[in-house]
Formats: structure tokens, C-alpha cells, sequence
């Protein structure tokens, strides 16, 4: 009697896989936020005032504030804020531009700089030890992956954003949450 054998790889359902991918993806940004936010709040910088310190990090550290909104996605009013509280806490300085009378360009203090190695270190010491329970193809896996994934993600966001602009709509009806089972 002969049996027959299951596909070695079944066709894959790719609205199910969407779905798992989003459930993945809001699920470890949900997690990374919590435990950076409970390390952050440990450290002392959270949020705008930390994007603030990695932008002036990744920037050299040399930038004017529009420069600094623009990077942070925040509001100009919100960095003015942030400046003026991370000025008070010795993390950052103003200079006036030499040339515009108007305008400051801001910097990060060695004690800043200490300040975000120190956050750096932090979030270092807590992954390695997730990741430390990974293989190590498993870990050398994880940044292609995530960055062809932001990747796609930002070409259909774009692709979407021209189909809008254009007036056209989609031929197919958007994927829908699956139902959720009352409790």
C-alpha cells in the first residue's frame, strides 16, 4: 500500500503570512518599546530628548534645530523645548552662526556624548543576552532580513502614496483582521 507524501514546502498562503509578518513586526516594536522605554526611564533620557542626542551623534554634531526637527520627525517648537531642557542639563550647546546672526547650531557636551554611550551600552548589554539565546545564523540573518523588509515596506508605502495621488484605487478589497474570539 502506497502513501502518498505531504508537499516538502505547501504552497504559501500569502495573506496569512502578511498577517503573521504584522502581528511579528507590532508585537517585537511593542516589546522593544517597553524595554527601552523602562531603560531609558532607568538612564534618565526617553523619547524626543534621546532622538534628539542620537541625531546630533549620527550628524556629527554640529546641527541647527530645523535640522534636528526634521531628523527627530518632531515639531520645531517640540525640539526648542528639548534643547532648552537638555541645555539646562549640560547634555548640549548652542553656538551662533557666525554668519546669521539668527540662527544657533547646536552640539552635544562630552557629558552628552557619555550620556548616549552609556544608553548605547545599556541597549547593547540587553540584546546580547537575547540574541545569546539565538544561533548564530539565526543572528547573522536578522539585519539583512529586517532591512530588505523596511525596504519593501517603504517602496509599497510610496508605491501606495503615487496610486493615491493619482486617484486610483486597488482592484482588490485590503486583507481584513481576522476575527478575535470574545472571552
Amino acid at each position: 500500500m502506497a502513501t502518498a507524501l505531504a508537499p516538502a514546502n505547501p504552497p504559501l498562503d500569502r495573506t496569512a503570512a502578511t498577517d503573521a509578518v504584522v502581528s511579528a513586526v507590532a508585537s517585537l516594536v511593542r516589546t522593544g518599546k517597553a524595554v527601552a522605554r523602562s531603560r531609558q526611564d532607568h538612564l534618565g533620557a526617553t523619547g524626543t530628548p534621546l532622538a534628539v542626542l542620537r541625531a546630533l551623534y549620527r550628524s556629527g554634531g554640529d546641527d541647527r534645530p530645523g535640522d534636528l526637527a526634521v531628523a527627530t520627525g518632531v515639531a520645531p517648537s517640540v525640539v526648542s523645548r528639548v534643547l532648552a531642557r537638555l541645555e539646562d542639563d549640560g547634555l548640549v550647546v548652542r553656538h551662533r552662526d557666525q554668519e546669521d546672526a539668527r540662527a544657533c547650531h547646536i552640539s552635544l557636551t562630552e557629558e552628552g556624548r557619555g550620556k548616549l554611550e552609556a544608553i548605547q551600552d545599556d541597549y547593547r548589554t540587553v540584546l546580547g543576552a537575547a540574541l545569546a539565546e539565538l544561533s548564530d545564523d539565526d543572528v547573522q540573518r536578522i539585519p539583512p532580513l529586517l532591512g530588505r523588509l523596511e525596504q519593501a515596506i517603504l517602496r509599497a508605502a510610496e508605491h501606495r502614496a503615487a496610486r493615491d495621488r493619482l486617484g486610483t484605487t486597488t482592484t482588490t478589497a485590503p486583507p481584513q483582521p481576522a476575527p478575535t474570539e470574545s472571552h
